[in-house]
């Protein structure tokens, strides 16, 4: 069993310097402070917190798991798709936020996916797009966000 001690003055010390030091970056650049002042550099820093996160969403939401191309073509178009798939995403977050949507974007493109269209077709030339009835619970949703015309009936083709 470990006991505790209480606090000794070094201890303190160490504590309240640290406490001092909180809320200090210590970055460093090539740059000029010309060309790019302290506030820029540390923005710059923090960005690097939304890669991160981009990253994170980009492997966890999106589902994009290694994929092991041979060609350098494939291996760039896939890494296009996959940032156009986050930017998608971001864009559709920040407008939805705007509006006062607090469900995350990936949950509202799964409930999405409940929506189906279908086309029927009796001969050569008659068809029939149809679609399947939005949900309650849905349509109150894409009344908030603004896209309740885009399901209100199917799309001409």
């Amino acid at each position: 069993m470990t006991r505790l001690s209480a606090a000794t003055p070094h201890s303190l010390g160490v504590i309240a310097q640290e406490a001092q030091q909180d809320g200090w970056y210590l970055l460093h650049t090539n740059e000029s402070v010309q060309k790019c002042p302290g506030q820029q550099v540390l923005g710059h820093y923090k960005g690097l917190l939304d890669v991160e996160e981009a990253f994170c969403e980009l492997k966890s939401d999106r589902e994009v798991r290694p994929i092991h191309h041979r060609r350098p073509d494939r291996v760039v178009n896939h890494v296009r798709l996959c940032f156009l798939a986050y930017w998608l995403s971001a864009r559709l977050g920040g407008e939805w936020r705007a509006k006062g949507e607090t469900e995350e974007v990936p949950r509202v493109l799964r409930h999405l996916q409940t929506i189906r269209l279908g086309r029927l077709q009796m001969g050569p030339d008659a068809y029939r797009t149809v679609m399947t009835e939005v949900p309650k619970n849905l349509n109150e949703q894409l009344q908030k966000l603004g896209l309740a015309p885009l399901f209100a009936s199917p799309p001409k083709r």
